[in-house]
């Protein structure tokens, strides 16, 4: 991928980015209010399962988004012809655009961009489809069945909605994707090849198909007569994570641009840094340096010294060899001033949604910067003794924050880091 050092910026004419509108559709809440609120005050939305009957699964909680009625946000055709993580995903790309303040008939369609992450897709629409085929042959298939199913889904509906002529793809890199999205607008608007993009993540994983493949990985909580204590990052008893679902879309913006229109701006992008441990696919190696190098080079990037990062919006998964990797990265980038920095995961509130999950961090890092209050990390009672810094456990804390380092850390090794700062115009 394209880098661009902080010289090669400068060299674009001053180009910065910053986001101005944001919409969300999570297990936890629909809607910037009531997600942030959820997330301040520790509640869950994990639950038992009910978009099938789990009882025979060895795992049966999961983070489903509760009361979501897609026809409030468009049409009921095309809520049909869409499965359910572009159903999410264009619901939040709504109330994105509307909290931007964008009219998008005074803009250039050709400047205006879609990027959004997933991992799964429309399996929720190829099973479905499946079972007909099997039990009732070709003749009563859906006809909008390969569109529907398919990844890219939902960055096109998006463009179509909003009449969006510019770059607009998907990035399906699993837990990365949703991060990886926002890294890549950023370039795209650095670069010059668009001024807004509206970029974020879909996901839908909760079927009775893809559930049960996680459930058979091995990586998913038992934790089943207490759903919403079920994932415990970084606790010695964690067993695992909780999937979620759900969608959330950002508002990216070229700095001038937004200045013309005279908007709010939540915060900058200042830097990202992506790498891969090329370890196993399934495994990682915690003295493959990797992340720590990830760490320092997005820092690098973006000429942010460890003293200005005041928070850590955390990947925190709940799988104790990932929760440990990344404590002991932390530790090895910060020195003494890891044991400082509040470190988060919203996991145990949001589930675990794939490659939404990254933009629901964006989200509530950029609520935390405007609010002045860092969410806790609820659910962990017994710290596992090698992950010993400040995960915030005692409830919400209120301190000023203007610059946040988020991470994620994907299957397969694949890490992105992403710095985001209060505006400094």
């Amino acid at each position: 991928m394209i880098s661009l050092s902080q010289e090669g910026k400068k060299l674009l004419n001053g180009r910065r980015v910053v986001i101005t509108g944001m919409g969300v559709v999570a297990p936890n809440g629909i809607g910037i209010e009531n997600f942030w609120d959820s997330l301040v005050h520790g509640r869950s939305g994990v639950r038992k399962i009910t978009h099938f009957d789990a009882s025979s699964y060895p795992c049966q909680v999961a983070a489903e988004v509760p009361n979501f009625d897609p026809t409030d946000y468009m049409d009921p055709k095309t809520a049909r012809r869409l499965g359910r993580f572009a159903q999410f995903a264009l619901a939040a790309a709504h109330m994105a655009v509307e909290d931007s303040g964008i009219d998008f008939t005074l803009e250039d369609p050709y400047r205006v961009g879609v990027f959004i992450g997933t991992a799964i897709g429309g399996v929720d629409v190829i099973e479905t489809q499946h079972t007909i085929f099997m039990e009732k042959g070709l003749k009563r298939l859906s006809p909008f069945t390969v569109v529907s199913s398919s990844t890219h889904s939902a960055s096109g509906i998006i463009g179509c909605e909003f009449n969006s002529r510019g770059p607009n793809t998907t990035i399906a890199a699993g837990c990365n994707s949703g991060l990886d999205a926002a890294y890549l607008a950023y370039n795209t608007i650095l670069l010059g090849d668009a001024d807004i993009m509206i970029v974020g993540a879909g996901e839908a994983p909760i079927t009775p198909y893809i559930y049960g493949a996680f459930c058979s990985s091995g990586n998913l909580s038992h934790e089943n007569k207490e759903p919403k204590r079920a994932l415990k990052p970084y606790d010695i008893n964690a067993d695992g994570m909780v999937l979620g679902e759900g969608g959330a879309i950002l508002i990216m913006e070229e700095l001038q641009h937004s200045l013309r229109r005279n908007t709010r701006i939540y915060g900058e992008v200042v830097s990202y840094s992506a790498l891969n441990e090329a370890f196993d696919l399934f495994g990682i190696n915690v003295d493959n340096g990797a992340m720590t190098l990830n760490f320092k080079q997005v820092l690098e990037r973006g000429h942010v010294d460890v003293k200005e990062i005041d928070y850590i919006s955390a990947h925190g998964n709940g799988i104790l060899s990932y929760d440990v990797d990344e404590t002991e990265s932390i530790k090895k980038t910060f020195a003494e001033l890891a044991y400082r920095i509040p470190v988060t995961s919203i996991k145990p509130v949001t589930g675990h949604a794939i490659s939404a999950t990254a933009i629901y961090q964006i989200i509530a890092s950029l609520l935390t910067i405007k609010s002045g209050i860092i969410p806790p990390t609820i659910n962990i009672l017994n710290p596992d003794p090698r992950c010993d810094l400040d995960y915030v456990t005692k409830g919400f804390v209120k301190k000023n924050v203007e610059t946040i380092l988020i991470n994620t850390h994907g299957f397969g090794g694949r890490l992105t880091a992403l710095i985001l700062r209060k505006i400094d115009r």
